[in-house]
C-alpha cells in the first residue's frame, strides 16, 4: 500500500471509525492485488525482478535499483572481499583473496570507478567502519541516473558520513583524486559480439551504457589502470573486475600502465573475475 494510504489508514484508527476502516482495509488489499498483478505483468515480460521490486541485496546491505544501473550480482562481491583483504578487515579470508598481501590500515582513503548503484564502494566503507577502520571514499560514474542512485544509496545504506559521489568518464577525464590507497572498478566489459549472445532481461532491460565496451571489452582498462595509477599511493593497489574470458589480456594491460605483482582472482565459481596490482615505489 502506498504512504498515502497508510496514512489515511492510521488517521481512522485514531479516530475509531471502524466503517470506513474496514472500506480502508479492502482498498488496500485491492491496491495490494492489483500491485502483484502489475508485477507478474512485468515478469512474464521479461523485467528483471530486481527492477520490479526496486532493490537488491549486494554482500551485507539491501541498494535501491532502478533500470538506470546493472543490477548488483554476487560475483562483485570478490571485489569487496579483495579490498578488504587489502585492508586487512576482511573476517575468515578464502579462495583466491589470501593471495593478497594485508597492510596496516587505520584511514582508507579510496574510489569506485562505475560504480552505478555504489554497492562496491558503500559495501566496503561500511565494512571498513564496522572494524573501527576510518574511511573516506569517492564513488564515480559517467551516468547521471548512475549517479542519483548511488547518491540515494549512500543516504539511505552507509552508515556514516564519509562518501562523496562524482561525475567522472573515465575514458577521457582524470581522476579528480591523489594518494588513494586503493581503487575498485566494474568498467563495462561486454564485446561486441557477446552484446549478441546475452539474456533477454539483461539485452533488453540493462543499461548498454554500463554493459558494453566496443569490439573486444577491453575499451575501459587502458585509460582505468593509467589514471589509477597516477590517483593512487606509492604501495596502493587497483582491483578491476573483468569477464571470465579476459584475465590475461587485462593483467598485460595492468602491467603495461606500470603496476607490479599484477594477479587475476578468480571467484567461486572458479572463473577469473579480478585482476589486481600494487603501485611500488620506482
Amino acid at each position: 500500500m502506498t504512504s498515502g494510504n497508510e496514512s489515511i489508514l492510521r488517521l481512522l484508527e485514531e479516530a475509531g471509525d471502524e466503517e470506513a476502516l474496514l472500506d480502508s482495509r479492502l482498498l488496500e488489499e485491492e491496491l495490494q492485488q492489483e500491485a502483484l498483478l502489475e508485477a507478474a505483468k512485468r515478469r512474464a515480460a521479461g523485467e528483471p525482478l530486481a527492477y520490479i521490486l526496486g532493490h537488491r541485496h549486494f554482500y551485507k546491505e539491501d541498494y535501491k535499483v532502478t533500470p538506470d544501473v546493472l543490477i548488483p550480482r554476487a560475483d562483485s562481491e570478490l571485489l569487496v572481499e579483495a579490498a578488504l583483504m587489502f585492508c586487512n578487515a576482511l573476517d575468515m579470508p578464502t579462495g583466491d583473496v589470501l593471495k593478497i598481501k594485508a597492510c596496516s590500515c587505520t584511514d582508507v582513503r579510496f574510489a569506485d570507478i562505475c560504480t552505478g548503484t555504489g554497492c562496491v564502494g558503500i559495501s566496503l566503507f561500511n565494512e571498513l567502519t564496522r572494524k573501527g577502520i576510518k574511511a573516506a571514499g569517492m564513488l564515480t560514474d559517467i551516468s547521471k541516473g548512475a549517479l542519483e542512485v548511488a547518491g540515494r544509496n549512500v543516504s539511505s545504506v552507509a552508515l556514516v558520513s564519509g562518501l562523496g559521489v562524482y561525475p567522472n568518464d573515465i575514458l577521457h577525464d582524470e581522476l579528480p583524486f591523489e594518494e588513494l590507497d586503493l581503487i575498485t572498478a566494474n568498467p563495462p566489459y561486454i564485446s561486441d559480439m557477446e552484446m549478441k549472445e546475452l539474456t533477454r532481461d539483461v539485452l533488453c532491460f540493462e543499461p548498454h551504457l554500463a554493459l558494453r565496451a566496443d569490439m573486444d571489452g577491453l575499451e575501459f582498462y587502458g585509460p582505468l589502470f593509467t589514471k589509477a595509477y597516477k590517483a593512487l599511493r606509492l604501495g596502493g593497489m587497483v582491483f578491476a573486475e573483468h569477464g571470465y574470458l579476459q584475465g590475461e589480456s587485462v593483467r598485460k594491460i595492468c602491467i603495461a600502465a606500470g603496476f607490479e605483482d599484477v594477479m587475476t582472482l578468480k571467484d567461486y565459481g572458479g572463473n577469473d573475475r579480478v585482476t589486481c596490482g600494487v603501485k611500488h615505489a620506482g
